[in-house]
């Protein structure tokens, strides 16, 4: 008796899959849920940031925000867990946001000046977006001191990068100042001034302002 040939399934015959593997239609879904997640987290973080700058950390409360958003109490802590990682998040957010633009900007070719023009073009945006709004003008004393020293050390990788961009340009003569740390200092506290005095309505508008930080700090 001869043995039946085996036979290839049909190209649509469904694929045989591990018992525990997930189909692609569950992936897709996956995939789904976590992007609503990450948006609905992002916009708690963002009523946050406005109503800790419009009215202060201690004077905005978790009720509050969920009144803002229109939302449960519950609700809100089903995505944070308290305020302290609120804004620990909306900082960390804010430097993100700022890490990736770059990343999406700058080659390898910038010189030193090049890559630090690039750094604060960016950095004057997110400093007067709600997110950049929150970290200047809410001290990060409000929060516990364990998060407070994790977010300080988050802040200091991103001064740490720009003082060796600085120190770069001492080397390749396109920043010729005496002390990178004086002057990553300077910068910092030029820019992070913005949000207590900058306003939308105001007759100079911010990429004017940014451009003119600019040139007074890294004139050609």
């Amino acid at each position: 008796m001869r043995t039946p040939r085996s036979m290839k399934p049909p190209p649509d015959a469904p694929q045989d899959r591990n018992p525990g593997q997930p189909s692609d239609e569950a992936w897709r879904l996956a995939d789904e849920r976590e992007e609503l997640h990450a948006r609905k987290r992002r916009l708690i973080l963002e009523t946050a940031a406005r109503a800790f700058a419009r009215n202060g950390y201690h004077q905005t409360s978790i009720d509050r925000i969920a009144s803002l958003l229109q939302v449960t109490k519950p609700t809100i802590y089903y995505y944070v867990k308290n305020k302290d990682e609120i804004l620990f998040q909306i900082v960390q957010t804010a430097l993100d946001d700022l890490d990736r633009k770059i990343a999406e900007s700058q080659t390898d070719d910038f010189t030193a000046r090049q890559r630090l023009k690039l750094f604060f073009w960016i950095y004057g945006r997110i400093i007067n977006s709600d997110f950049g709004n929150c970290m200047a003008l809410v001290s990060d004393n409000v929060l516990k001191p364990a998060t407070r020293a994790e977010l300080r050390r988050y802040k200091k990788e991103f001064e740490l990068r720009v003082r060796r961009i600085i120190e770069a340009g001492l080397d390749d003569g396109t920043i010729p100042v005496k002390d990178p740390r004086l002057f990553t200092f300077a910068l910092f506290g030029a820019f992070n001034w913005m949000p207590q005095w900058y306003s939308d309505d105001g007759r100079t508008n911010l990429d004017e302002i940014v451009e003119y930080f600019i040139e007074i700090f890294c004139p050609d």
